[in-house]
């Protein structure tokens, strides 16, 4: 759409980040306005929304969110991503107010027709690795779209989740030998095996951001690439406790 804008946006709020005790979290001011339910921290100040609401920029006060208000964008709309007592993610679409009879029915159809598949998928790339980590079948049904074999690692090998593409490329017996989900990766050749070990440490310890390895195999087999990633964002991570905070899990993605 000429003219259109989108935009990811991210609204923080000054409040204490999370942590599994309250009262390592909470300051004496914050426990005024935070109450606990559902399984999470609520801020009685910002009603909390749910995720796949689609709202009009220039409606934003039927949400009683304030905070929300978008400045110099009144022609647009928008589509809520995720909300917590932190923060909340905002993919908003705009366009100059001159063209709003014309832009607003195709966007708002558009982020509704999108929205079961945009907040699965932003969920699963900024939470993962998070103690906000989507559920198994939400990563696998959205990694499942992916080509590329894609694997979930905790910090002991452990596999968490697998796209369809990585179930198939697991039972290659020349480079893996695999057990069931959920128990740890293990390399048919040793050496792959330690080199991948070594490869997470330093993800995980934050002394590089990636980490690419070429497994050999056995019996000649072709080199396999894997890149390495810590998992989710950084971001995301942010706002939780120190102990919390700290990346855990590291995405294996695998290629020719």
């Amino acid at each position: 759409m000429p003219g259109a804008e989108a935009r990811l946006r991210r609204i923080d709020r000054n409040v204490a980040r999370r942590g599994l005790v309250a009262r390592r979290v909470l300051s004496a001011a914050n426990r005024t306005r935070l109450r606990y339910s559902d399984g999470s921290w609520q801020d009685d100040f910002h009603p909390r929304l749910e995720a796949g609401t689609v709202f009009r920029l220039d409606e934003l006060d039927r949400l009683a969110r304030p905070d929300l208000a978008v400045d110099c964008e009144p022609a647009g709309a928008g589509l809520v991503l995720h909300d917590c007592v932190q923060q909340s993610w905002l993919l908003t679409v705009s366009a100059p107010p001159q063209r709003r009879d014309e832009f607003l029915p195709p966007v708002l159809t558009l982020l509704n027709r999108l929205a079961d598949d945009l907040v699965p998928a932003f969920m699963v790339s900024h939470a993962t690795g998070s103690p906000d980590q989507p559920s198994r079948p939400t990563i696998e049904s959205v990694w499942d779209r992916v080509s590329s074999p894609v694997v979930l690692l905790t910090r002991d090998m452990t596999i968490e989740a697998a796209n369809v593409a990585a179930e198939d490329l697991l039972h290659e017996a020349r480079y893996f030998r695999r057990g069931l989900l959920n128990e740890r990766l293990t390399l048919a050749d040793r050496d792959d095996e330690v080199e991948i070990e070594a490869a997470m440490g330093r993800l995980l310890g934050h002394r590089r951001d990636a980490a690419r390895v070429t497994l050999r195999g056995l019996r000649r087999a072709r080199p396999l690439g894997l890149t390495l990633r810590r998992a989710g964002s950084p971001v995301w991570r942010q706002q939780f406790v120190p102990e919390l905070a700290d990346a855990s899990h590291v995405l294996a993605i695998f290629s020719d």
